[in-house]
């Protein structure tokens, strides 16, 4: 059994190792923060967040200490500078549907969000909308895959579950136990009768994974 450690710690060392690892952005993508003072202060994915769950309220604590072997859970890019910068003034974003949506799933996988670490394969935030393709520039993609090695290495987590297939084009190239799960927008949850029912049913399928 490792020896626990503070989350400050740990988020800290990933910022470092993001700033060392991921330089070649696009000049429309803007570049998260060196220090936590500059991550929105709340439950929020990394690297916009922590990637640690700070509750539903906004402004929430960090947790002392970082969850040992957390299922790491992986989406393609964080979101739009303006969804940053909103979710940043309101102190989290746990309050969005993609946030409740992800809690219906991890319910129906019995996993508890403070097992959790919640993070992205493209660094940076998207300008614009926050749907679409993150503009690139040469070899950024490929850094952004070094540093998702790089976060594994740090984060230590038990296995990783990729939100959408986006998110699995790069998580499949990984040495470690994956799964890929719809995404939490995904048009398969649309309907608002069979919606509960179908994201406890993904969670189900992630704790089926988990149990293997």
């Amino acid at each position: 059994m490792t020896s626990p450690r503070k989350s400050e710690d740990v988020v800290q060392q990933l910022l470092a190792a993001m700033h060392l690892t991921v330089t070649n952005y696009h000049p429309t993508v803007r570049q998260t923060g060196l220090t936590l003072s500059g991550l929105i202060p709340g439950t929020a994915f990394f690297p916009g967040g922590s990637g640690l769950w700070r509750g539903l309220e906004p402004r929430g604590p960090l947790p002392d200490l970082f969850p040992d072997a957390p299922v790491m859970f992986v989406g393609h890019n964080f979101d739009s500078i303006r969804a940053f910068d909103k979710s940043f003034a309101n102190g989290g974003e746990a309050g969005w549907e993609f946030w409740r949506r992800l809690l219906e799933i991890l319910a129906g996988a019995s996993l508890k969000p403070e097992r959790c670490f919640f993070t992205n394969v493209l660094m940076g935030l998207k300008p614009g909308s926050a749907t679409g393709s993150m503009p690139s520039v040469p070899d950024y993609k490929n850094q952004c895959s070094q540093f998702l090695q790089k976060q594994i290495e740090i984060v230590r987590p038990l296995a990783l579950v990729a939100l959408g297939v986006n998110a699995e084009r790069f998580v499949s190239r990984l040495d470690l136990p994956w799964i890929e799960s719809l995404h939490p927008t995904d048009w398969y949850f649309r309907e608002t009768n069979t919606r509960q029912q179908r994201l406890k049913a993904q969670g189900a399928f992630i704790a089926k994974f988990l149990c293997s």
